[in-house]
């Protein structure tokens, strides 16, 4: 919270006076640490990886190693031990907590080390189904508390998005071609409020309808993401919003003269705001359509779970070939000389100084904000281990609960917004077999009567009986529902319909047919 003074001239034909008022404004301002940990929070272990071996080829003062060359320090690991002398409990972190440091960043002693981990092998797992462009986006759904009928308009909106992730064609030939091809009633309005619920997925504009919705989805999504609420990002921001709302054909032309008359700033500050523009992506869909194509491959798990005939479950992190991180002892002890002599510095020296001072604050953050990275991850593992601990046990779907990122962040202690970036391209190895972190997040439905239904549970249910029917006179939607019905599950015909249609059935009469 923050006071301004305000000074405000009284009426010309009174005595010239000046007074203060003061006006109050709310600003929520994060530190670098969270910011850079929340940059790394997105980030599998394999780009971790990448990203760790980038910033020590960019930063000389940090030093890495890989776990086997690590040279044991007995005094500090006995410190860790007495600081911490149950390190041994249900789930084991595999991970240093965060921890705080002097002021003195020169003291060889108090200079952070990351990397310190329970030394486990990288394990790749090759995947077996690809995770298409639709399905990334199907998965999304459950983040959302919706009516059948509205998730039926997101699910066909979604089905409707051209490559790039857009929405091409006009909602009310939309809801015509919903009527007389899919005998789906709706209208113009409703198709709106569906399309503003698709927009608040991921990649940000996603479901725009042109490029200029899509440049202002994503602005708006950062400028209400409020790890960006930030003085100078934010007015970059803002500016760049007003360019494209209101001046959007000279954006588009790259009039920057006219552009910076009319918004009253100068060439430099302009240009500041289109290199921020610049960072927004013109193909959302591309981003889906490249994930997708990344997993083909073979997946690397974040966490490693594994669970014994006692009812425990062990969760550690999967640190693959991450290294042993610290500043090197070799600057802080020239800095230190420095500190000490009496002598006046030359200008070379203070520079020397200035560069090294900076580079090794920069790497006393990075450290720290790979720590506070892990120990969000772990935590966010941990609740949603204590949400699902049924099936960690006994693997088996009908065992997973209803979950959504609202329950784990409340578990976890954390925003819906930190737990969305640890569920995003994070995978889990549960007993040797790897499951993706969404997963967990189990999506379900209410019948007529309020009840909670699993969509995923009747589906299965359905997929059984029409296996078993008689094919020579196949189950009608009808009867399914009904026999859904006497199994507790109260679906009706047309949601049984909606199932079969999703599982790839054909109807009756062609099932009949076959």
């Amino acid at each position: 919270m923050f006071c301004s003074h305000l000074i405000v001239p009284l009426c010309p034909i009174m005595q010239q006076r000046q007074y203060q008022v003061q006006t109050e404004a709310q600003l929520l301002k994060l530190s670098p640490l969270q910011l850079m940990t929340t940059k790394l929070l997105e980030l599998p272990i394999v780009e971790l990886e990448q990203r760790v071996k980038d910033e020590a080829i960019d930063n000389v003062t940090l030093e890495t190693e890989s776990r086997e060359e690590e040279t044991p320090d007995p005094e500090r690991e006995a410190n860790e031990h007495e600081e911490n002398p149950d390190n041994e409990g249900e789930m084991d972190e595999g991970q240093d907590s965060a921890t705080d440091y002097d002021d003195d960043m020169f003291d060889s002693d108090d200079v952070p080390v990351a990397g310190k981990y329970s030394g486990e092998e990288r394990q790749d797992m090759p995947i077996g189904d690809t995770v298409s462009f639709v399905d990334g986006l199907m998965e999304q759904l459950i983040d959302f508390d919706l009516t059948t009928h509205q998730r039926t308009l997101v699910e066909y909106l979604i089905n409707s998005l051209n490559d790039n992730g857009f929405i091409d064609v006009p909602l009310h030939k939309i809801a015509d071609e919903m009527l007389f091809q899919h005998n789906i009633e709706t209208d113009e309005e409703e198709l709106e409020e569906a399309l503003k619920v698709l927009q608040q997925f991921d990649p940000a504009g996603i479901g725009a309808r042109d490029t200029r919705e899509c440049l202002l989805l994503q602005i708006d999504r950062r400028m209400n993401d409020k790890e960006h609420l930030l003085g100078e990002k934010y007015f970059l921001l803002e500016e760049g919003r007003r360019i494209i709302d209101e001046h959007y054909d000279l954006f588009v032309n790259n009039n920057t003269e006219k552009l910076a008359r009319l918004m009253g700033i100068s060439p430099t500050k302009l240009k500041l705001v289109f290199d921020e523009l610049k960072k927004l992506n013109l193909h959302p869909g591309l981003a889906l359509t490249e994930s997708a194509k990344d997993r083909v491959g073979s997946a690397v798990p974040d966490f490693i779970v594994e669970t014994d005939e006692n009812g425990l479950v062990n969760c550690r992190l999967n640190n693959g070939e991450l290294p042993v991180m610290h500043i090197s002892k070799d600057y802080l002890n020239q800095l230190k000389a420095y500190e000490k002599t009496e002598r006046k510095l030359s200008r070379s020296e203070q520079d020397f100084v200035t560069y090294t001072r900076n580079k090794v604050e920069a790497a006393k953050l990075f450290i720290d904000a790979v720590r506070q990275r892990n120990e969000t991850l772990i935590r966010t593992m941990r609740a949603i281990i204590k949400l699902q601990k049924q099936f960690f046990l006994t693997q088996d779907t009908d065992d997973l609960n209803p979950l959504i990122l609202k329950d784990v962040a409340e578990e976890a202690g954390y925003d819906i917004s930190t737990v969305s970036r640890v569920r995003n391209s994070k995978y889990c190895m549960v007993d040797g077999r790897i499951y993706p972190l969404s997963f967990f997040f189990k999506h379900t439905r209410s019948n007529a009567q309020g009840e909670t239904v699993d969509a995923d549970k009747a589906k299965e249910m359905m997929r059984q009986m029409i296996k078993e029917e008689n094919k020579e006179a196949p189950l009608s939607d009808s009867q399914l529902s009904e026999l859904l019905a006497r199994q507790g599950l109260n679906i009706k015909r047309r949601t049984v319909a909606k199932y079969r249609d999703e599982m790839g059935i054909p109807p009756v009469q062609k099932r009949l047919s076959t």
